[in-house]
C-alpha cells in the first residue's frame, strides 16, 4: 500500500488558519480539533459571547471532514426499523428532527455568510441488489410512512428506469438530501467565527488535558492554555486524550475514488442498502463514490492512517462502477483517497457533557455520519456550555450510555 492519497476535496484547499502568531494564555473554551465539530462549535460559542480557541493539529478539515463522500444524509444511521427497535419511536423520531434541525442551520449559515460550499438539496436512493434486501426496504418504508415521514418505495421496474442500470431490486427513495463540498463549507464557517472573535490556530498538537480545579490546563507542542471548558471534537482519535473511550470510539477507514466529469446519470445520490457503497454525482458531472471496506481482511477496523490506499478496496470501488453502470466502464479515475471514522457499537455519536468530568464536552464517534449531525451538535454543545440550551440532543447521543455503569 504505497499510493498517496489525495482527497479531491482538500486539493487544493487553503486551510492553514492562524488567528496569531502566539498561544493565546486564556480561554473560556478550548476546542479539540479542526474539522466541522470543532469550527461549527466555536461559531456557536462565539455567537453566544464566549471566547473559544480552536487547536488543530493538521490543517482545517483535514480529518475525516475533509475526506468523506460530499453526502449530508437526513435520518438515522441505522435503518428506521432498526432505530425504532433499538430505541423506540419517540428517540427516532428525534434524531430525525435532529439532523433536520441541522440541514436547516447549514441552509442559513451559507446563505448567511455567502458560504459557497457547492451545497445542492436532492434525494438520496437507497439501492436494494437482492430479493432480501428489497424487502427489508420496503418494510422500513411502510414503517417510515405509518409514523409521517416522506419516503417513497421504487420496484424493480421503477429502480430500473431510474437508474439505467438492471443490478438494483428496488429503491427506498428519500426526499430530503444534500450534497456539499465539505472543506469549503468548513473554511467558510470557520471565517465566519474568526470574524466573531474566535481564534482557530493549526498545526498545533494538543498533547493533554489537565484538570485544575474548576479549569483546565491544555498543553500542546507550542505552549500552555488555560480554559474553564474543553470540547473534543476529534472523533475517531478522541481515546488518544481520553483513554476511558478506547473501545467506545473505534477507527475505522474509508475510502473513496472520484471519477472524471461525466455524462449526468442519476438526478439523485445513492447508497447501496447494505451499506456497503455510497455515491454522489457532482453538477459537474464527477461521480463520487466511497465504500467496499469488505473488500479488505481487516475491513479496514482500528486503522489510523489516512495517507495510504488499500489496493483490494480500490479495485472493489472501481469494478462496481465499471460493472454495474455500462456508460462508465471506460471512465477515468481522477482521485482516491482515504479517511478515518469514528464508529460505536450502536452507530450514534457521543454529544454532550462527559460524565462525571464537568467542563468537559464531546461530539464525536459519528459512524460515518457526521455531515448531517455536526452543525446541529455544535450549537448544542456551544449552549451547554453558555447555560443557554435550547438545542435538545437526542437520549441515543447522551455519552451516558457508555460511560456509566
Amino acid at each position: 500500500m504505497t499510493s498517496r492519497a489525495v482527497s479531491f476535496w482538500l486539493n487544493p484547499q487553503e486551510l492553514s488558519f492562524q488567528s496569531g502568531q502566539d498561544l493565546p494564555n486564556l480561554a473560556d473554551v478550548v476546542v479539540i480539533g479542526g474539522g466541522i465539530t470543532g469550527i461549527s462549535t466555536a461559531y456557536w460559542l462565539s455567537r453566544l459571547g464566549l471566547h473559544s480557541v480552536v487547536l488543530e493539529r493538521g490543517e482545517l478539515s483535514c480529518g475525516a471532514t475533509g475526506r468523506n463522500g460530499g453526502h449530508f444524509v437526513f435520518g438515522t444511521n441505522q435503518s428506521f426499523k432498526d432505530s425504532v427497535a433499538a430505541h423506540g419511536v419517540a428517540n427516532t423520531l428525534a434524531l430525525w428532527n435532529f439532523t433536520r434541525q441541522s440541514a436547516e442551520l447549514l441552509k442559513d449559515l451559507t446563505e448567511q455568510h455567502n458560504i459557497d460550499c457547492d451545497l445542492r438539496f436532492n434525494r438520496l436512493a437507497y439501492l436494494a441488489m437482492t430479493p432480501e434486501q428489497a424487502q427489508s426496504l420496503q418494510e422500513s418504508c411502510e414503517l417510515m410512512m405509518s409514523h409521517g415521514l416522506a419516503i417513497k418505495y421504487w420496484g424493480k421496474q421503477e429502480v430500473e428506469r431510474n437508474t439505467q442500470c438492471s443490478s438494483f431490486s428496488a429503491a427506498a427513495v428519500e426526499p430530503h438530501h444534500a450534497q456539499l463540498w465539505p472543506a469549503k463549507l468548513v473554511v467558510g464557517l470557520a471565517k465566519a467565527a474568526q470574524q466573531q472573535q474566535a481564534h482557530i490556530q493549526t498545526q498545533i498538537e494538543v498533547q493533554a488535558v489537565t484538570r485544575q480545579a474548576k479549569e483546565f490546563r491544555i498543553t500542546t507542542n507550542q505552549g500552555e492554555i488555560q480554559a474553564k471548558a474543553v470540547v473534543y471534537a476529534t472523533n475517531a482519535l478522541t481515546y488518544h486524550l481520553l483513554p476511558v473511550l478506547k473501545g467506545v470510539i473505534v477507527p475505522v477507514r474509508g475510502q473513496v475514488v472520484a471519477t472524471a466529469p461525466t455524462s449526468q446519470l442519476f438526478d439523485f445520490d445513492w447508497c447501496l442498502s447494505n451499506d456497503t457503497g455510497y455515491a454522489i454525482q457532482r453538477q459537474d458531472g464527477r461521480i463520487i463514490f466511497g465504500g467496499m471496506r469488505w473488500k479488505s481482511p481487516t475491513k479496514e477496523i482500528g486503522l489510523e492512517d489516512d495517507s495510504t490506499l488499500e489496493p483490494l478496496v480500490g479495485e472493489g470501488l472501481k469494478a462496481f462502477l465499471r460493472d454495474t453502470f455500462s456508460s462508465l466502464k471506460e471512465v477515468a479515475i481522477e482521485y482516491e483517497w482515504t479517511g478515518i471514522m469514528g464508529f460505536t457499537a450502536d452507530e450514534n455519536p457521543l454529544i454532550g457533557e462527559l460524565p462525571g468530568r464537568p467542563g468537559e464536552y464531546i461530539s464525536a464517534g459519528y459512524t460515518g455520519h457526521g455531515m448531517p449531525v455536526a452543525i446541529a451538535a455544535g450549537k448544542a454543545v456551544a449552549e451547554q456550555i453558555a447555560g443557554s440550551a435550547q438545542t435538545p440532543i437526542p437520549k441515543p447521543f447522551w455519552p451516558e450510555r457508555f460511560l456509566l455503569g
